[in-house]
């Protein structure tokens, strides 16, 4: 990206009561001012809302000067009303007058390049935007705040300090200098908080991705109840008919502060029917891709030996769910080949149990506590480069091979370095930035 460039984009999407055209670069003081009617921008109103009129709307016209802005350029903001047609003859008019299209993310690319920010202080930006609870909402504000990136430069700063230890070694080794005879319990202690933190990766992964989960089972086994219970309202239709759900089904909700893109499928039979079949073939999809699967069996079935037949172990995460236990208080149920929760989609409120094996079969933990930090896939493939470096210095420091320590050392520290955008190349920012929206 070149940052010489003044650039331009909507800063807020179409559609919305006002819309917010953002510039920014070296020279967008001069270009706001050819299109604004009204008190000229100058430093003389630094951050103060002015208004008057951009491409014929009224509007509200702020001006932030280099470094005090979000890029650390020179910025300049245009609050507009709503409405494509608005948006859109705005933007036209500050690209005539000497901006160009900012690319996907290009604003907080040069937030990063200008020292505004750290790569993993920009990644969360991406993440605030994309926050599917308030859990991850809550990571990615504490990443924003620099959490993560302290970690990270303080584990870099403690590689740098072993490096310099072994390169003293080397440089004065007949002089009786006070060493630190402890250093590679310190290499250890480093490479056993690199790994700590690529521990987080899954939790983290759960918490800004979401988990794919399906509801599964044989017609009238309770499943649309369920989905139903759990997004809290009525979306799936009900009924004792069975096959009434002939299609997938898919909302968004959050269980246990995980967001989860739950799909209720058709049930699961032999059917001459060539519309339900087409709906059962889907079905099986759908849980070929999921992640967790509720299997859910009928507890008032006549023939409980058959219905407990029809679960399969091998659908993926699957946790059998006995349904309408409201129904069999007295029936001994069959014993099933994996642990079984029982429940009442239409009768239960709490659906505790169900919960817990949820949070179990995605975090191996019931009753999770979300992380303060959690590294995402880029970090951690930085961290499993890293760790084994750190392996490797201890037992080399360990046999007296200072100079091939050092080298470990720092190329441990060059990984981890990564992270924060240390040794940032273009394709790294490339592949960071243009998965954000245009105008962030």
């Amino acid at each position: 990206m070149n940052t010489l460039d003044n650039i331009a984009a909507p800063a807020t999407a179409v559609g919305g009561a006002v819309n917010i055209i953002r510039l920014s670069g070296p020279g967008v003081l001069d270009v706001a001012n050819k299109v604004w009617q009204g008190t000229p921008l100058s430093g003389e109103n630094v951050r103060k809302m002015i208004l008057g009129k951009v491409a014929g709307d009224q509007a509200l016209a702020v001006y932030m000067k280099s470094p005090a802005s979000y890029t650390g350029d020179d910025v300049v903001e245009f609050q507009c009303h709503g409405g494509a047609a608005v948006a859109d003859a705005v933007l036209r008019a500050v690209l005539s007058a000497g901006c160009r299209l900012a690319e996907p993310g290009e604003f907080t690319c040069r937030a990063f390049i200008n020292g505004k920010i750290d790569l993993l202080q920009a990644e969360a930006v991406s993440d605030i935007i994309t926050s599917g609870s308030n859990a991850a909402l809550k990571m990615a504000e504490k990443q924003l705040d620099g959490v993560l990136s302290r970690k990270i430069n303080d584990l870099c700063a403690e590689l740098d300090s072993l490096r310099s230890e072994c390169e003293a070694r080397l440089d004065f080794p007949d002089e009786e200098l006070d060493f630190d005879d402890k250093a590679a319990v310190r290499i250890g202690e480093v490479k056993a908080r690199l790994e700590e933190l690529l521990a987080t990766h899954r939790s983290g992964a759960v918490l800004r991705d979401g988990v794919q989960v399906a509801l599964a089972g044989r017609p009238n086994a309770g499943k649309s109840s369920l989905l139903n219970k759990l997004l809290g309202f009525e979306r799936a239709i009900v009924s004792n008919i069975p096959g009434t759900t002939r299609d997938t089904v898919q909302e968004q909700t959050v269980l246990r502060n995980i967001p989860v893109h739950l799909t209720d499928t058709a049930g699961l039979r032999d059917s001459i029917d060539p519309v339900e079949k087409l709906g059962i073939e889907r079905s099986y999809k759908t849980i070929s891709s999921a992640e967790v699967t509720f299997w859910l069996l009928d507890a008032s079935a006549e023939d409980l030996a058959e219905e407990a037949s029809s679960l399969d172990i091998s659908a993926p995460g699957v946790i059998p769910v006995w349904n309408k236990c409201d129904l069999a208080k007295e029936r001994e149920l069959p014993e099933l080949p994996l642990e079984a929760v029982k429940i009442s989609a239409l009768k239960d409120d709490d659906f505790s149990e169900l919960l817990d094996a949820f949070e179990c079969k995605v975090l191996s933990v019931a009753r999770h506590a979300p992380p303060e930090v959690a590294v995402n896939a880029r970090s951690a493939a930085q961290l499993e480069t890293a760790i084994p470096h750190c392996e490797a210095a201890q037992q080399l420091f360990e046999d007296g091979c200072f100079e091939l320590a050092a080298y470990e050392l720092a190329s441990a520290a060059h990984a981890a370095g990564k992270i924060v955008g240390r040794n940032a190349d273009p394709d790294l920012l490339d592949a960071v930035f243009h998965r954000f929206c245009l105008g962030k």
